[in-house]
């Protein structure tokens, strides 16, 4: 991979990252209203933590594509 397409991609995984944390935003700024159903918040909690856990796997993507693409080259 070339230092241009090693960009590319690490832009691209910062923009999904984005996304996804913004989508966990929405979430949790959702579940801060009262009198919300108990089902339907747990079913909130779950989609943030499967959420956390797409951008950690990102993060660690992007980590080790820079390490070994982007510095090696």
């Amino acid at each position: 991979m070339d230092a241009e397409e090693c960009t590319e991609l690490v832009s691209r995984l910062f923009a999904l990252m984005t996304s996804k944390f913004e989508d966990a935003a929405g979430e949790a700024a959702d579940g801060q209203g009262k009198g919300r159903d108990d089902s339907e918040q747990i079913a909130r909690a779950e989609r943030i933590e499967l959420v956390a856990r797409d951008i950690s796997l990102m993060a660690e993507a992007t980590a080790a594509v820079l390490r070994r693409n982007c510095v090696e080259s």
